[in-house]
């Protein structure tokens, strides 16, 4: 089967790194597992070998008809479910382990949807750039998704990847991300939080100090600022716009 590089098609095949990510999900039979971009089925395979229930969602009808032919047998006991859909439209089954290679191309809406839902762990092949956004916490890999992420999960990188563990070859290194939803800061509600990191880093040459009175102004919030009189929105500790955001009171 031919694989498409402009629709991020990248198969995952060094099975050290199928394996791997099997394990550090912790999978056992009581596990029901969601995986996006299930492709040829080579991290399906593994993941079958581990939890009580797969779901796959994958988009390419080509995918759906060869894993419906690889894994019929795991469909017919009720142990696989492929869904044919785009992973970002089309809602979640319920799931309390998240295990994928993802599309890269989608890697920052598809993190947010999934940080909306409820789960135990995620083990997330991301592109290594990507990856290392997701840890920052200042620098020129520091920017929104961040300072956000540290709301709701506490983000590691297991291992970094080779080009050659996928076919085709792509040009980036990759990274294996494990997430547990222990949220890194203390943020009250959650929608003002994002509100005011959106907002920022929107406007990221601007002093922090003024970003924030702009923000306050459009929102018609009353709040005292103190320092930040030339720092930038990524100079700002996540823990910083949690407070911020916490000062806001409840309407």
């Amino acid at each position: 089967m031919k694989l498409l590089r402009s629709k991020d098609q990248y198969i995952l095949i060094d099975r050290r790194y199928l394996k791997k990510m099997v394990s550090i999900a912790e999978l056992n039979e009581d596990d029901i597992v969601l995986e996006v971009g299930s492709g040829l089925g080579n991290l399906t395979s593994e993941l079958l070998k581990r939890a009580g229930k797969v779901y796959g969602i994958e988009k390419d009808e080509r995918f759906v008809k060869f894993l419906t032919r690889k894994f019929k047998k795991f469909i017919e006991e009720g142990k696989l479910e492929i869904i044919r859909g785009d992973a970002l439209k089309i809602p979640f089954p319920e799931f309390n382990k998240f295990v994928s290679n993802i599309p890269y191309s989608i890697s920052s809406p598809l993190t947010f949807k999934l940080l909306k839902h409820n789960f135990e762990l995620a083990v997330i092949t991301y592109q290594k750039e990507f990856a290392e956004r997701l840890i920052a916490k200042q620098g020129k890999r520091y920017g929104r998704l961040s300072v956000i992420v540290k709301a709701y999960c506490k983000v590691t990188i297991v291992d970094y990847i080779p080009p050659e563990a996928f076919r085709p070859i792509p040009k980036v290194s990759s990274a294996i991300v494990k997430m547990i939803p222990e949220p890194e800061i203390r943020v009250k509600n959650i929608e003002i939080f994002e509100d005011l990191v959106r907002f920022a880093f929107s406007r990221r040459r601007k002093k922090f100090k003024t970003i924030v009175r702009e923000w306050c102004k459009k929102n018609g919030y009353e709040i005292e600022i103190k320092g930040f009189e030339d720092e930038r929105a990524d100079h700002i500790g996540a823990e910083v716009y949690a407070e911020i955001a916490n000062s806001i009171p409840s309407k």
